[in-house]
């Protein structure tokens, strides 16, 4: 996680210095790239739609190779075809939009509880991704989170049964009638034919 602010002169400065005096990138982005792991998930707040850009396609692509494994972006991002193409296929990258520009805001906090529209993500946190939504969550919640998915997957899919037997009207299977519920739960108690 990384939290990135509005460039001033005199933070600019303090972040040139303490990035000279440990030896790393004072650019956030570049340092996202060059100090994560293989594995890695690189979450940045850049201050969602009032915010800045994080970094383009040769910046992912140094991430990449390095093994990260995909980049959240609460703000933007640029370069979206290059992103969007081929050379980046298991590489997700997650932005609130993309912007031609170059990035200039000053990265400021590392490994830092960081903000992701109303979600607080904290580094270490499990993260799920898919072309609609993004969720965090700490790894102690793994098994409910899990369990919670398994349940609601096998509620969707009963649903599309009955709808696809079209013997019932949509009002009826979403979400499902009390009858209908009751008759869900009954055949999810028994157990598996064998």
């Amino acid at each position: 996680t990384m939290r990135a602010l509005p460039p001033r002169p005199d933070l600019r400065r303090a972040v040139d210095a303490l990035a000279a005096e440990g030896n790393w990138d004072s650019r956030g982005y570049v340092r996202a790239g060059e100090e994560g792991h293989v594995g890695d998930i690189v979450v940045a707040e850049r201050g969602g739609f009032d915010g800045d850009i994080f970094f383009g396609d040769m910046t992912a692509l140094g991430m990449k190779l390095r093994g990260i494994k995909g980049v959240i972006i609460e703000g933007a991002t640029r370069d979206q075809n290059e992103l969007n193409g081929e050379e980046f296929d298991g590489f997700p990258v997650y932005a609130r939009y993309f912007d031609p520009r170059g990035p200039e805001w000053l990265g400021v906090s590392w490994n830092v509880p960081v903000r992701v529209g109303t979600a607080t993500v904290l580094p270490g946190d499990i993260v799920v991704a898919e072309a609609e939504a993004v969720l965090f969550f700490p790894p102690e919640l793994l098994p409910q989170v899990l369990q919670a998915a398994r349940d609601r997957q096998a509620l969707e899919h009963y649903e599309r049964e009955l709808m696809n037997s079209k013997q019932y009207r949509v009002r009826d299977v979403y979400p499902l009638s009390p009858t209908l519920r009751e008759e869900y739960e009954r055949k999810r108690r028994q157990p598996p034919p064998q």
